[in-house]
């Protein structure tokens, strides 16, 4: 994403929830919550992503 906002990537295709990013202050890392492998309705956990 440039900085005014053009050039959107999408980074993930789960059909589920997946949403909230944030790169870490170094820029190596994303992380993002997802509803992905829920085991109940309402359930989010938090993914680490390298960024490469």
């Amino acid at each position: 994403m440039a900085l005014d906002g053009s050039d959107l990537t999408q980074i993930t295709t789960n059909p589920e929830f997946d949403g909230f990013p944030m790169f870490s202050p170094d820029g190596k890392k994303l992380i993002f919550a997802s509803n992905r492998g829920a085991t109940k309705e309402g359930e989010t956990n938090l993914f680490v992503a390298e960024w490469k």
